[in-house]
């Protein structure tokens, strides 16, 4: 069966405004760093989600190269006015305007809200995982209200979406990356007392490779998957980077960049590399799926979403780690009895911690049911 048709905007009348486009970016930007929150409803709830998976596709090989010769042109001709003209008309025909707004208001969006998002996970952990999951457990509504023929054997997508999801969060433990990471950093700073001497009041000294060559790699891996959930409604691409361990590393590297270091400028490099390929390949490969794969494709995406619960229980082992040696505005630091949190999920004990976990959980809710609402009303 065909996949249900989306009204989309219209261009003719009522043209957003710029400010009006911007804050759609922001809105955009906002849900796409909240995990739970599908960046893709917010295109359903805007009207503009098959707007931009046109756009999308009008990025291919012909306008790319043409788009190159128009900054040729740009920069060699003489007649820069009217070369300027002809990519201003290019990029409006091709809509590519609206997507670069929308663009902006979402990079302002996150770059705004990672330190805010660092800081909850580090030092409120467990109200922070109970809002993310009262949003993802209200959001699995949407995969089920868009299957068009609810089938036995879908279930089997179902299944098969659950157990890759609670696979790839049991494989991928915080606390060993953390370890890991720790370890690379402890040997660096015993080298590096061998080669400068430190003085004594000295508590942190400059290192540069933040990263590894692999982590730089998977940082690429990572976004080009990311982007391919960020676009489908009611998969939160904030949420993959959970399940795949990467999403403390990339709200840290975004929060980092007002110390202008190239470490976390190179990652987030890599990461937008993939973002834009993955982009680009999959908006071709979604609507072909789609089309012809729809309510297993629909029914896989429910069952990835219900497997997410497990990652995103509240309430998880920890360890606490005597020394942790970490990197804050490109200075290592020694940190001391830090809580690192598993994989692992424990039972809750009644208490303080308990009380603010099931608010901060009612709140999720509260929230996603407004947008679930917004989005079939629409």
């Amino acid at each position: 069966m065909s996949r249900p048709k989306i009204k989309t905007m219209e261009r003719d009348i009522g043209q957003p405004s710029l400010i009006k486009e911007l804050l759609i970016g922001f809105c955009l930007g906002t849900a796409n760093i909240i995990p739970g929150v599908s960046g893709g409803t917010f295109l359903l709830v805007f009207k503009i989600y098959e707007r931009v998976f046109s756009i999308l596709d009008n990025i291919n090989r012909t306008n790319i190269v043409y788009f190159s010769g128009c900054i040729v042109k740009i920069i060699f001709k003489t007649k820069k006015a009217n070369s300027w003209q002809t990519l201003i008309d290019f990029l409006k025909k091709n809509d590519f305007i609206f997507l670069f707004k929308l663009i902006a208001g979402a990079v302002v969006a996150i770059i705004c809200f990672s330190s805010l998002m660092k800081y909850l996970i580090v030092n409120h952990f467990s109200a922070t995982y109970a809002l993310f999951f009262g949003l993802i457990l209200i959001s699995i509504i949407i995969p089920v209200r868009m299957l068009t023929d609810k089938k036995f054997f879908l279930i089997l997508f179902v299944i098969l979406g659950a157990v890759s999801t609670i696979y790839v969060t049991y494989a991928v433990n915080p606390y060993e990356k953390v370890k890991m990471k720790s370890k690379a950093y402890e040997a660096g700073y015993l080298k590096s007392l061998d080669l400068k001497p430190v003085k004594k009041d000295a508590k942190a000294f400059f290192l540069a490779g933040t990263y590894t060559p692999d982590e730089y790699g998977y940082a690429f891996i990572c976004g080009a998957v990311a982007i391919s959930a960020m676009v489908l409604p009611g998969i939160s691409g904030s949420l993959v980077l959970i399940l795949m361990g990467e999403y403390f590393e990339v709200v840290s590297a975004i929060s980092g960049l007002k110390t202008f270091n190239l470490d976390n400028i190179l990652f987030l490099g890599c990461f937008a590399i993939g973002i834009i390929i993955g982009g680009l390949l999959f908006a071709k490969f979604l609507n072909a799926v789609l089309k012809r794969y729809y309510n297993a494709t629909m029914a896989f995406l429910l069952g990835l979403m219900i497997g997410s619960l497990y990652a995103l229980w509240p309430f998880k082992k920890s360890i606490v780690m005597a020394l942790q040696y970490i990197k804050k505005d490109g200075v290592i630091i020694i940190a001391r009895n830090v809580r690192v949190y598993t994989n692992l999920n424990t039972l809750p004990g009644i208490g303080h911690e308990f009380y603010v976990s099931m608010v901060s959980f009612a709140i999720g809710c509260i929230i996603m049911f407004f947008f679930i609402k917004k989005e079939f009303k629409n």
